[in-house]
């Protein structure tokens, strides 16, 4: 019989996509920012301004990630070929969390402005991500074993050590990237159309509760 805490991380897993869709609800009920008439420095404009350098660094974070690893698949059950240590993963174990954390703080920055609303869904999202990726950890280390744990000993999970010298070294071989970076892009074309189709939701959003 599975353990509690089993049948819990199973069910995040699998059905992780349904609940950052009530979470993206609940973001879109919130009051939105506006920009003010005369167009000065206000919470809206902050809100913007760091909601597009977090969409720059996450997408290129992804693409990178992207170009390092193999198929990617959205599936309800883990699954990986191999143990990808190179590129961004000799530095973090999970980018591509990093960069799903990215784009949905920069969504919440784009909507709710630099506010305090903006703080229970930064606290909610990253809370999310971070036990995902617990997840993968554990999976990954029963499937990889020894080999898992020589590269989690020198890699960090989500935050990246600022000493180049405590990188996974990835064997001490120059390992090329498995894609280019078009290559890499456009695999992930359903990720740009996510974040496109919220980014338009948001701004009728805003329209909306301006002119209503």
């Amino acid at each position: 019989m599975p353990s509690a805490k089993h049948a819990v991380s199973t069910f995040m897993y699998r059905f992780r996509g349904y609940i950052l869709g009530v979470i993206a609800i609940a973001l879109v009920c919130a009051p939105p920012s506006f920009f003010s008439e005369q167009f000065c420095i206000n919470d809206c404009i902050v809100g913007v301004f760091v909601a597009s350098l977090l969409y720059v660094a996450s997408a290129l974070l992804r693409v990178r990630s992207r170009q390092f690893i193999g198929e990617h698949t959205r599936g309800y059950v883990h699954d990986a070929d191999a143990l990808v240590t190179c590129g961004p993963y000799a530095w973090v174990r999970h980018p591509l969390y990093i960069s799903n954390t990215g784009f949905a703080l920069g969504v919440a920055f784009f909507h709710l402005g630099a506010s305090l609303w903006t703080v229970p869904f930064m606290v909610v999202v990253i809370a999310f991500e971070v036990f995902l990726s617990r997840i993968e950890d554990r999976f990954l280390e029963q499937k990889f074993g020894d080999v898992w744990r020589a590269w989690a000993l020198k890699t960090p999970a989500m935050l990246p050590r600022l000493s180049v010298s405590r990188a996974f070294s990835c064997d001490s071989v120059h390992v090329p990237p498995q894609r280019t970076f078009w290559q890499a892009f456009f695999a992930d074309s359903s990720t740009w159309l996510w974040l496109l189709f919220c980014n338009l939701l948001l701004v009728l959003r805003k329209l909306a509760a301006f002119y209503v």
